[in-house]
């Protein structure tokens, strides 16, 4: 038996403690995760329950986000925790107590002089901006755009289903693949499986049954026939957005060789361009440099492999109508919300909202206060969504702002617009909702615009149309305990 002497063991603690260090940093620093193929893609998890499919990748995603990148999970679960807190007080205590406070609205203040200098924006950007409120002429833009890439077509979605729109975006992309061009798309992991399509949202390229017209598809291979499909096309890298923490990317962009971007609310849908009231953009200049150089980044971290633009060609000439910059949201960065809220608080004149999803507590109590401040405050949501218990939550949010004296318009079908107009010099557009997941959790991307022609033509083109005298509320709507009940629970956890 041999024994090791005391300075050996010296030696050897020494050497431990030397590396020690090291491999806690490179452990804490984080590691890049492998790439994900999407559920159903695979014969292991075709025939999966859609649900069961969905659980499983949010705990897989999950450990594997504690496991490579232990401080940023740490820093996502305090700031969901957070975000909790903060709107649970603004729900008990601006909301319910304080609105209740207020007493009759006061009058409108048509003498209030100029504008607040706080609302106009900085460090904005020449853009070149074209909007498409109609959904037919929205998709024949992204076909074309599609069809007109030279180098290289980015894509990130959060729906995309097995209808007739989807497959039909699919056959130009597998054509413009098939061309030589580079194709890289990244869909949200959770959200096909959650929003399985009914059958009457739209026809399916393969719809020869007559089970599979009258149910939901159940199965992860069902809901995610079409993006399975394209990711065993020559030529196109297709990679699922992990969801740790059951946060999901609810962003929707296309970057056409890194000068144009597609973006605004609609996923690749028949809905989404047919039955729902939606607003999609296109954008040249500068910013989009800046969208291409996030999407490069995000590639990466989901396991993409680096693929630097090649060689830039000769720019297309550009007519800016507008000025811009870029806000997100991500579970531990609210530069979206903090924008919102800022213009918000500095409104003189009018605040116009539109989206169907207002339920944010912020949102709501800030809009009362603008509206006691004297300002003309709109807002066009819908009882008639998609989702039961937001059409309960709008109906006692729709009676809270009346209350308020802010001007409530309710759209009749489905609404889909993401869209702010403040004093004519303030505006967003993007895929973020005001609601607590899009303003708090789930990543989201939008540009906001400072003054320029474009606000008119905003005005002009979606806000002053939808404020059709029509759809004003004039009167409360008749409230049960279940309105309330939706209600109180989309304003903590939706």
């Amino acid at each position: 038996m041999t024994t090791q002497t005391p300075g050996r063991c010296k030696r050897r603690s020494e050497a431990r403690h030397r590396w020690l260090p090291a491999v806690m940093l490179l452990a804490l620093s984080g590691c890049q995760s492998a790439p994900a193929p999407p559920s159903g893609c695979t014969p292991a998890t075709a025939s999966l329950h859609r649900y069961r499919a969905l659980t499983r990748q949010l705990l897989c995603d999950t450990g594997a986000e504690v496991v490579h990148h232990p401080l940023r999970a740490g820093r996502t679960m305090l700031a969901g925790e957070a975000a909790w807190l903060c709107s649970t007080g603004r729900g008990i205590f601006g909301k319910r107590l304080g609105l209740c406070l207020h007493g009759l609205p006061p009058p409108l203040c048509p003498c209030a002089e100029g504008l607040d200098p706080a609302l106009i924006e900085t460090d904005l950007q020449p853009a070149a901006v074209q909007l498409y409120p109609d959904g037919l002429a929205a998709l024949i833009v992204l076909e074309q755009l599609i069809d007109s890439a030279q180098r290289c077509i980015d894509i990130l979605i959060y729906t995309w289903e097995d209808d007739a729109v989807g497959w039909n975006i699919a056959q130009h992309l597998a054509e413009a693949a098939a061309a030589n061009r580079r194709v890289r798309i990244l869909i949200d992991g959770g959200a096909n499986l959650i929003f399985a399509p009914t059958p009457a949202d739209g026809p399916s390229r393969n719809d020869s049954s007559k089970q599979r017209r009258q149910e939901k598809p159940k199965t992860a291979g069902e809901v995610n026939r079409v993006v399975c499909w394209l990711a065993h096309q020559p030529g196109i890298e297709l990679l699922r957005i992990r969801n740790p923490f059951a946060h999901f990317d609810h962003r929707k962009l296309v970057l056409i060789d890194g000068q144009y971007a597609w973006a605004g609310g609609r996923n690749f849908t028949h809905t989404a361009f047919f039955l729902r009231h939606d607003v999609t953009f296109t954008l040249q200049g500068p910013l989009v440099a800046e969208w291409q150089r996030m999407f490069e980044c995000y590639w990466r971290e989901q396991g993409g492999k680096p693929a630097p633009l090649p060689p830039p060609t000769k720019e297309t000439p550009m007519v800016a109508n507008a000025a811009g910059r870029l806000v997100e949201n991500t579970p531990t960065h609210h530069s979206l919300r903090r924008a919102l809220y800022r213009a918000i608080d500095h409104a003189r004149h009018f605040v116009y909202l539109e989206n169907p999803y207002l339920t944010d507590n912020g949102v709501i109590v800030k809009l009362a206060r603008a509206r006691r401040r004297g300002v003309d405050v709109r807002i066009l949501f819908t009882i008639q969504s998609d989702t039961p218990s937001i059409n309960h939550t709008n109906k006692v949010t729709a009676h809270r702002l009346l209350a308020a004296g802010v001007r409530v318009y309710l759209y009749p079908g489905r609404i889909h617009t993401k869209a702010a107009l403040v004093d004519g010099c303030w505006a967003y557009l993007g895929s973020g909702n005001f609601d607590l997941l899009s303003l708090y959790r789930n990543h989201e991307l939008g540009v906001i615009f400072g003054p320029g022609p474009f606000l008119e033509e905003l005005n002009q083109r979606v806000f002053q149309p939808d404020f059709n005298p029509d759809w004003e509320l004039h009167a409360p709507l008749p409230l049960t305990a279940v309105d309330y009940a939706y209600e109180l629970l989309a304003a903590f956890f939706l």
